[in-house]
């Protein structure tokens, strides 16, 4: 071979044309942005803003919330720490109840009380609230149509009544709470009963039962009382049972109620 020479014989290849490449990364791309915005947008929606279910600063604020809530099944921290027992029937049964919308504005029902209703699964649900901690929150939830407010939020036990017998301190206790008198029905259980039995007779305070007496057992050896009830709870006819402990110091005092069981 001689150097310098030119070289015959050898033709480099034709470039292939780039234009199919460009065509299928053009649809590549257009799939994974459907793809994403798909995902984004529709389902699960992760670029949808997440409805608020947390603020309760104002009744208004709760009320939007606490629909939002049950959408999500989040309003676990909207509730009061006392609430009234048919709330925890309504949690279960309207547990992500998809398409709550709010249908009655909050508005004072009462001096330091609100109430709120919404639609959920074809029904009607009304919600009480008052001042917590950290903020409002809601103390009951009605199927149906808004609770009826409470007199008065204090919960701080008035003086204990004077009372003679232990039939009389049962019936002061019953008549505390068919006028849902919190501090009165407090005033008469025994100092000893349990935070629990307090927690439960505030609970259905909070409700809407009323109790008629219908017979009263005086066990004169045991110094006892057994006030025996009928009772409204929700609708639905129960009875009730309170027990009083007659030579406790300071007076008779109710030492346990049960309120919807003989």
């Amino acid at each position: 071979m001689t150097y310098g020479q030119p070289q015959y014989g050898y033709t480099p290849p034709p470039k292939k044309p780039k234009a199919w490449l460009w065509i299928t990364l053009a649809l590549v791309f257009v799939l994974i942005a459907g793809g994403v915005a798909f995902t984004g947008f529709v389902t699960p929606g992760f670029f949808k803003a997440k409805a608020d279910t947390s603020s309760r600063a104002t009744p208004e604020q709760l009320s939007q919330s606490f629909v939002n809530g049950v959408g999500e099944d989040r309003v676990s921290l909207l509730w009061c720490a006392i609430r009234s027992k048919r709330s925890y029937t309504f949690e279960q049964t309207m547990a992500v109840s998809e398409g709550a919308q709010l249908s009655t504005p909050a508005h004072q029902r009462a001096a330091q009380e609100y109430s709120a209703a919404f639609t959920a699964g074809g029904q009607t649900v009304g919600i009480a609230m008052i001042p917590g901690e950290g903020g409002w929150c809601v103390r009951d939830a009605k199927i149906g149509g808004e609770p009826e407010p409470l007199p008065g939020i204090e919960t701080k036990p008035s003086p204990r009544p004077d009372v003679k017998t232990g039939e009389e301190a049962g019936n002061k206790f019953v008549d505390a709470i068919n006028a849902r008198d919190i501090p009165a029905a407090l005033s008469v259980l025994c100092g000893k009963v349990p935070d629990t039995t307090r927690d439960g007779v505030q609970q259905i305070i909070h409700g809407e039962a009323r109790y008629t007496v219908e017979k009263a057992d005086v066990l004169t050896t045991a110094e006892q009382t057994i006030l025996h009830l009928t009772g409204d709870v929700d609708g639905v006819r129960k009875p009730g049972r309170v027990e009083t402990e007659d030579d406790a110091e300071g007076g008779p005092c109710v030492a346990s109620f049960s309120p919807d069981s003989d």
